[in-house]
């Protein structure tokens, strides 16, 4: 794009230099005044001059509401409107970002002192893109600003990292991440806002009187927690999908059909994978949820000819946020030359191959989807601990131990082991597995709360709502 078409496009899409209440119109802030979704999880609540900061998650979860919130937070407390400058790069070439900082900088924003807020969405779209911010932060004034870039690609933001080390300015945590809500935000977006509201518990901290007693507290609403948790295993956490229950009782068809174009298109970017082998490989994934998956099996799902295309095409999942890989511990980091198990970031993205196959895939069980849901729970809570740790994944891994496997484990939830096992009844014989392995754990139950041994026995739902906010 040219100067003239930048400088017409910033001053098309940036409603607030010219309008006061830009929000009413606005295509990311207007939809909700038709929800009853009340859901705000404020990434960028606190953003300062000369930082830095990357927001990263899946497209459809938020990022650019997220953006618009902050935008209206920042006029709302004082910061001159037209300091504040948004563009979506996804059409963006090499070269153009010197471009649009300069139109934006010199022509549309002449004359105002002070520092300038940029927002600029799907930055991971731009063709070299780090060595542009980088070369903008170190020579212009762009390096005095506050910017916040936001994108879709585990790959492109983690090697960006190195290369804008040193250039974070003020940012505190300068690395923020999105996913869909967890189970907590989804049941008070359900209307559950009158439950008792423990503090969060590190994973490490499970087996501990405080635990216990949260327990016994959440008892009386078993039953309307577990049925919150099983609808969340249905509906997930996008908002799109939330607000869809809420107002529809279901997700609506249009918006499974944008989350199937996610996958198939905007995540397999310059591949030549045809709709027929995304909805295979989504397929295996769904089958193969709670175990190793080998990846010549998947290959042959595909109809590829070699395995290095099918794992591929499976981390083009990875880093498009919409699958995360649980590997197996060895000693206190994953062994990457053994199988590792695969899980989807949302319940939904479960649904899309059986949804397409007419009937020739199963959807996966509710059991399937627990376990898959209490690894993000965890994979959530170390993010919150340690920003950033969610694209090493080797926070959260799976452990082998005589034949059998231990679901979730990783040195920073010490020596305790997490298994899934959604039952009422017959727990027993698992908590032999968790204890040989570590000595003591927590298996996640349907509906049963034993906490008298040295593994306890606790509803999941009971264990998502403590982990995370």
């Amino acid at each position: 794009m040219n100067e003239g078409q930048l400088t017409r496009a910033l001053a098309a899409g940036n409603a607030w230099w010219r309008e006061a209440r830009w929000e009413r119109d606005d295509r990311d802030l207007r939809p909700l005044a038709a929800t009853t979704l009340d859901y705000e999880p404020s990434p960028l609540s606190d953003i300062v001059p000369n930082g830095l900061y990357v927001l990263r998650g899946p497209r459809r979860v938020g990022k650019s509401l997220e953006t618009k919130r902050a935008i209206s937070r920042l006029i709302q407390q004082g910061v001159e409107p037209r300091s504040i400058i948004h563009f979506a790069c996804d059409e963006l070439g090499r070269g153009d970002l010197q471009r649009l900082t300069r139109a934006a900088r010199e022509v549309l924003t002449r004359g105002l002192e002070g520092a300038r807020y940029w927002f600029l969405d799907e930055i991971t779209s731009v063709p070299a893109w780090p060595e542009a911010i980088k070369w903008l932060r170190d020579n212009t004034a762009f390096g005095e600003d506050c910017v916040v870039l936001t994108g879709s690609s585990a790959g492109d933001l983690s090697d960006s990292q190195k290369q804008l080390a040193g250039r974070l300015g003020s940012a505190g945590d300068s690395d923020r991440l999105l996913l869909p809500m967890g189970f907590r935000r989804f049941a008070r977006g359900m209307g559950l806002d009158d439950l008792p509201q423990p503090e969060t518990v590190r994973a490490r901290d499970f087996m501990t009187p405080a635990v216990d007693a949260a327990c016994t507290e959440l008892l009386p609403w078993l039953d309307t927690l577990l049925s919150r948790w099983e609808l969340y295993l249905r509906v997930g956490g996008f908002p799109r999908a939330v607000a869809d229950q809420l107002a529809h009782g279901d997700v609506q068809e249009d918006f499974m059909r944008a989350l199937w174009d996610v996958s198939a298109g905007e995540a397999i970017r310059g591949s030549r994978t045809t709709p027929a082998q995304v909805q295979a490989m989504l397929g295996r994934l769904t089958r193969s949820l709670t175990s190793p998956l080998a990846i010549e099996s998947l290959r042959k799902d595909m109809g590829v000819d070699s395995p290095h295309t099918a794992k591929a095409r499976l981390e083009d999942l990875l880093f498009a946020y919409l699958a995360w890989p649980c590997h197996q511990r060895d000693g206190n980091g994953p062994k990457l030359s053994a199988q590792s198990k695969y899980y989807f970031i949302d319940p939904l993205m479960a649904r899309l191959a059986p949804l397409r196959s007419a009937g020739s895939i199963a959807e996966a069980d509710a059991s399937a989807i627990s376990e898959q849901q209490l690894g993000i729970e965890l994979l959530r809570s170390m993010e919150r601990e340690q920003p950033g740790s969610y694209a090493h994944f080797s926070d959260i891994m799976y452990q082998k131990t005589s034949g059998k496997e231990v679901d979730f484990c990783g040195p920073r939830i010490g020596k305790l082991g997490f298994e899934g096992k959604y039952v009422d009844s017959g727990w027993k014989r698992e908590a032999l597995t968790v204890r040989s392995a570590f000595g003591a754990g927590v298996l996640a139950t349907r509906g049963l709360l034993d906490t008298s041994g040295d593994v306890w026995a606790i509803p999941a739902p009971f264990i998502a709502w403590m982990l995370n906010d």
